[in-house]
């Protein structure tokens, strides 16, 4: 669309007079709202619900994990995810109950594919984790979230980390989470010096070419220069 609205202004600008400066101005009219409309879809946003349960419960939202970006295609590992809590969906009672019982796990899940701004949620899959209740409740409900994703914009795992080593029944009165959510991006390495392998190679390649050309010994050489040299000798001696 605008496309065709600046060719019909282009094109329109060939006319003369007054008609030619009012063209004019819708062609930078059309130029700017096409600047701004891709300049506004830079930097929308990315999104991921965090869901959980406790033991064989049924899942509920935890959380809304807002990862600014560009592009879902690339996105930028210097931008801190914001993590915006559903206080109600908590469940840190249950938690605690279960974290005494030390009978059930802890589960939470992320959708694996990152929707963007107003994109319902369909059921592509999950990524999950679980966790020991007691790790979290004896922590004071402090951790941090990982979120591990590619290139793509897929989430390819979940960590948590807490500051227990070991459940030893501690309770806690902290009464919320608090979450410190973090995203983990792939790093890429130092790419291999292919030039100087493949001059290597090459170089290799021609020792081993010269080494194979003749692998004869001295004298199956140069027979044909010791031969007549020991028979002259030979009869220098003879006629001495």
């Amino acid at each position: 669309w605008y496309q065709r609205r600046v060719r019909e202004a282009v094109v329109s600008t060939q006319s003369t007079g007054y008609f030619k400066q009012i063209n004019l101005s819708m062609v930078w009219l059309v130029l700017l709202q096409v600047l701004w409309n891709v300049a506004f879809s830079q930097h929308s946003e990315f999104l991921l619900n965090i869901e959980h349960k406790i033991g064989s419960g049924e899942w509920s939202k935890r959380a809304t994990v807002i990862l600014p970006t560009i592009k879902q295609s690339s996105l930028p590992s210097h931008n801190k995810p914001q993590y915006i809590p559903v206080s109600s969906n908590e469940r840190v009672d249950e938690l605690k109950s279960a974290a005494i019982q030390n009978d059930t796990l802890y589960y939470i899940r992320t959708n694996h594919k990152v929707l963007e701004e107003g994109e319902i949620s369909e059921s592509e899959g999950y990524v999950s984790i679980v966790v020991r209740p007691c790790s979290i409740v004896e922590a004071d409900l402090v951790h941090t979230l990982t979120i591990h994703m590619d290139n793509s914009g897929y989430v390819t795992g979940l960590s948590l980390q807490t500051k227990t080593e070991e459940c030893v029944g501690k309770t806690t009165s902290a009464s919320s989470f608090s979450t410190d959510a973090q995203v983990s991006y792939p790093v890429i390495g130092a790419s291999p010096d292919v030039n100087t392998f493949i001059q290597m190679k090459e170089a290799e390649d021609r020792k081993k070419t010269d080494e194979s050309k003749d692998k004869r010994s001295f004298f199956a050489k140069y027979w044909m220069y010791i031969v007549p040299a020991v028979l002259f000798f030979m009869m220098s001696m003879g006629g001495s």
